[in-house]
């Protein structure tokens, strides 16, 4: 008994340190590769406004999100009927800049699940194989792959997991940013406020149903409906939208972040921790069957 809680303890101990060390692991990676964000911004930066009438070379321009969606947006804007979106794009790496650091969060958290599940897999068949090189007892073969197997279900299911949650948290956020952005940019163009608000994309508003999101949906409804009806500009209220939205995205990854803890719990008390004891069961059943 006091081993498998000096075990338990040490292996508490050990996942709490891989978490508090699991922020240092991304810019490690960062270090050897750019990501998606990194390029696009990088070539914003680059970006000179005078070469704006060449062609986009699409194996060269990288693809973020609705980012890069948003610059072809200008460029092509600019083509057609002149003008310089400058502004527009500095305002665009803001929110790219913003992005970023958001997405990196997640990633430390997803790789810190990640690193907690791949130690625990490591500690119980270490301490499998130690303890059957300790003790003269042969288990039966199908028996430890049916551990192994177990395991392999709680560490295939995370993936699935990570994934529905994720998009349920975020994936109209995602929608949301769209269209403030793009409306915030093409404030200045000389276009109708009808052909600004389909560029935009606002008929989509309509399939936004997440509930903490439905205050900014219908403010985002009345911007536009006087935007058409009274003309003038509605930067004002959009900048104030994308206020009310940021707070809004900081408070699901708060949720999204509870749930991965419920979720890790949930792993570990179902798929890895009873596969140790599963072990221990084994382990005491034929020590006793030679006794």
């Amino acid at each position: 008994m006091f081993s498998v809680l000096l075990y338990l303890l040490i292996l508490a101990g050990l996942i709490y340190w891989v978490e508090s060390q699991t922020s240092l692991l991304p810019n490690i990676l960062i270090t050897k590769k750019k990501n998606p964000a990194e390029e696009l911004e990088s070539w914003l930066k680059k970006f000179n406004w005078l070469n704006r009438h060449e062609p986009l070379s699409h194996g060269h321009f990288p693809k973020y999100k609705f980012y890069s969606e948003i610059v072809e947006i200008l460029l092509n804007l600019s083509r057609k009927m002149g003008g310089s979106y400058q502004d527009s794009m500095l305002f665009l790496r803001e929110g790219l800049q913003a992005d970023k650091q958001f997405e990196k969060k997640l990633k430390e958290m997803i790789l810190g699940t990640w690193l907690q599940m791949g130690l625990l897999v490591v500690l119980t068949w270490g301490f499998i194989f130690g303890a059957l090189a300790l003790v003269d007892v042969k288990i039966n073969l199908l028996r430890l792959i049916m551990i192994a197997l177990w395991q392999g279900i709680g560490m295939s299911l995370l993936p699935f997991l990570l994934k529905y949650f994720r998009k349920k948290f975020f994936k109209d956020i995602g929608k949301l940013w769209k269209m403030l952005y793009v409306l915030r940019s093409l404030v200045k163009v000389p276009l109708s406020r009808t052909e600004v608000l389909t560029i935009a994309g606002v008929t989509e508003l309509k399939n936004i149903q997440q509930k903490s999101l439905i205050h900014i949906v219908e403010k985002l409804k009345q911007t536009c409906q006087r935007a058409l009806q009274q003309g003038g500009s509605y930067e004002d209220d959009v900048l104030s939208l994308m206020g009310e939205l940021r707070f809004q995205e900081k408070w699901h990854f708060e949720l999204f972040e509870k749930r991965l803890m419920v979720i890790k719990l949930a792993l570990m008390s179902i798929f890895f921790l009873p596969s140790y004891l599963a072990f221990i069961f084994l382990l005491l059943g034929d020590l006793l069957t030679l006794m």
